[in-house]
């Protein structure tokens, strides 16, 4: 089972009344805890959902609007990733098959929605680098993510990213 923290704009576009609470993962799991968003794009009534991974921000794009209607892709959306990432198709199988099931719940780390509110920001600018809906390049949005820098939590001074966090794991 997957816990998926969310806004609480996506909260109510997805019209879930969520507590704030913490679940276990399931032992040997190591993507269990996502945050989510709503995305604008800049096109009238088109939204994108990004997840986040926490610790390591992994994003994860989907078209869509609610948590329901984009539970299925963001599982695939996962594989995919972390495939093109070269990560072991064991892995890869087992964490997408503990994935099947959710919870959700509120968010409750000030410093993920930090994170969430300034890669919202780039997303945004790569949206609209698009001429239609439909070509925004979430691939690539998430590729770029994959990449990008932020502050290790662990360090007072050091940075890391997504594939550095799964290097360090042992993972990669």
């Amino acid at each position: 089972m997957v816990h998926i923290h969310a806004t609480q704009k996506l909260l109510n576009t997805s019209r879930i009344s969520a507590p704030l609470h913490i679940t276990e993962a399931t032992p040997g799991q190591q993507l269990h805890s996502w945050y989510c968003t709503l995305q604008p794009t800049g096109f009238a009534g088109k939204m994108l959902v990004t997840y986040y991974h926490e610790p390591s921000l992994i994003t994860v794009v989907c078209r869509g609007q609610t948590i329901k209607g984009t539970h299925e892709e963001f599982r695939e959306r996962v594989a995919n990733l972390l495939q093109r990432h070269g990560f072991g198709a064991e892995f890869i199988g087992r964490e997408t098959a503990l994935m099947a099931e959710y919870v959700v719940s509120k968010t409750n780390s000030r410093r993920m929605l930090g994170y969430m509110n300034e890669i919202k920001l780039q997303l945004e600018f790569m949206c609209s680098k698009s001429n239609t809906y439909e070509n925004i390049a979430t691939d690539e949005m998430e590729d770029l993510m994959m990449n990008w820098l932020y502050q290790n939590p662990e360090k007072r001074s050091g940075y890391n990213t997504a594939l550095k966090y799964w290097k360090d794991q042992g993972v990669l």
